[in-house]
């Protein structure tokens, strides 16, 4: 997909309409950590040991950590 073909689709899922639904993805059988997601795939918060953060007070080295460890969650 092109960067212009990724742009066109971020711009218009920002113009869908927001359920209110969240979604929760375990990268694995342990459900350690987990990432939280709306209905258009934007990063909500992170489980972790059973504590909520959101994502807006997730550091950057916090969001690198949840990218290294599972890289594939965002490559769906």
């Amino acid at each position: 997909m092109s960067n212009k073909m990724w742009d066109a689709l971020l711009e218009h899922a920002k113009t869908c309409v927001l359920s209110g639904k969240l979604y929760v993805y375990y990268p694995d059988n342990s459900r350690n950590v987990g990432a939280v997601f709306n209905n258009i795939f934007e990063l909500n918060g992170l489980i972790s040991e059973e504590q909520y953060y959101a994502a807006n007070s997730l550091s950057d080295e916090q969001k690198v950590g949840l990218i290294m460890h599972s890289p594939f969650l965002f490559f769906f």
